[in-house]
């Protein structure tokens, strides 16, 4: 087993996943939409460095924003150093707007770091609500 590090540098993806498709049919912002979405799967020598362990929240951070999210344990490691967050909006909080001219955002190969942290994962109707009060202020 390694040291324990406080912060990983990781590169984020993202994607559909089946649990995450089912909850497209139903209310987004449903328990189960949160549980699908608001997740990272890590690998297995990753959460070793970071002493964490499945279901622990931790915070991932790009140059746009950072969120909560619940870490797994990916069954498709080996992949030290890159993380998984189902599409939704735990996802689109932290994923660059698109670049040279197509507007279509980087969904993959993000530079993230992560962290352990003992804050919650937020609640689907609060990032929305704070993202109503960011576009309020923009007008």
């Amino acid at each position: 087993m390694s040291e324990p590090i406080d912060v990983l540098e990781v590169i984020l993806t993202t994607g559909r996943t089946i649990e995450q498709g089912i909850t497209l049919a139903g209310i987004k912002i449903s328990d189960e939409a949160r549980e699908a979405t608001g997740v990272c799967f890590m690998d297995p020598n990753d959460m070793d460095k970071l002493r964490i362990v499945a279901k622990q929240n931790i915070e991932v951070k790009t140059s746009v924003g950072k969120i909560v999210v619940q870490a797994k344990e990916s069954k498709d490691a080996p992949h030290k150093g890159i993380i998984f967050i189902p599409l939704g909006i735990y996802a689109n909080w932290i994923i660059p707007t698109g670049k040279a001219g197509i507007g279509v955002p980087r969904f993959k190969g993000v530079k993230a770091t992560i962290r352990k942290t003992k804050k919650s994962v937020p609640e689907v109707e609060d990032l929305l609500a704070k993202l109503l009060v960011e576009k309020n202020k923009e007008k």
